[in-house]
């Protein structure tokens, strides 16, 4: 086995991060520094650190739906005295990793697995999963706001569009919108609220792909169903395999480089 898909497969990282964290030096297998790439590894017989702490090999794949809160931080390093959501779940999140992110102060679904070959696909740019969220924005948006939502920004020289909007109503003088984007840049729904006029009081993940956050309380994590972990894998395969772009303009645009 390649020792990126050993990382992997081991739950620590996706194998885009596994050749970064190789490359870097933080990896050792027996010991000592894994030449180019790396070998292949035995998971039965070597012995694979990161950080110089080992990692244990695990056959069973496990998937947990988590209500991330806001104020904690997707990472395996605190920064700033906030928790970490892998500190907050302890011994219950240990050898999975987040399949994408969500900011500081977002809150809502996040899925947490140690399966990485499944994690990669579903974050692949190809994949175009659905990502669906609930804000409370001020002011409330009128037509020329959720018009200029609908038209997109730039985010990280890309040019992207959700591919829905819906103003579900107004709550204490808040309005209440629906965003669903099919991939997830770096705190691009927050992007294009602000290209639209609005402040984002609130940020909440309610569905990535088919997997819906519904009544799952904040802090907690629950397995995936079999019939849920199917429906993952199906998504994947059939997103990639469509070749459907993500990031784009709704009604079938397509995501471009700037200029």
């Amino acid at each position: 086995m390649r020792l990126n898909q050993f990382l992997a497969r081991a739950g620590a990282a996706s194998r885009r991060e596994a050749d970064r964290w190789i490359r870097e030096g933080r990896v050792r297998v027996n010991g000592a520094p894994p030449a180019g790439m790396g070998p292949d590894v035995d998971p039965g017989r070597d012995r694979v650190t990161v950080d110089g702490k080992p990692l244990r090999w695990d056959e069973t794949f496990r998937y947990l739906a988590y209500h991330k809160t806001a104020g904690s931080l997707v990472s395996r390093r605190s920064q700033g005295g906030h928790p970490t959501i892998f500190d907050l779940l302890g011994e219950a999140a240990h050898g999975l990793h987040a399949v994408g992110r969500l900011d500081l102060e977002s809150e809502g679904l996040l899925l947490l697995t140690n399966d990485g070959v499944l994690a990669e696909a579903l974050l692949h740019p190809r994949s175009g999963i659905e990502r669906v969220y609930r804000l409370w924005v001020v002011p409330v948006p009128d037509v020329a706001a959720l018009r200029r939502l609908r038209e997109g920004t730039i985010v990280e020289e890309v040019e992207v569009a959700p591919d829905r909007v819906l103003l579900e109503g107004v709550e204490h003088g808040e309005g209440k919108l629906l965003i669903e984007i099919l991939e997830g840049r770096k705190r691009e729904v927050r992007l294009l609220a602000r290209a639209a006029g609005l402040h984002v009081r609130r940020l909440q993940r309610i569905r990535f792909g088919p997997i819906r956050l519904e009544t799952l309380p904040p802090g907690k994590t629950r397995p995936l169903t079999s019939a849920e972990v199917r429906a993952l894998q199906g998504s994947a395969r059939t997103r990639a395999g469509s070749g459907k772009a993500s990031g784009g303009k709704a009604g079938g645009g397509k995501a471009r480089p700037r200029g």
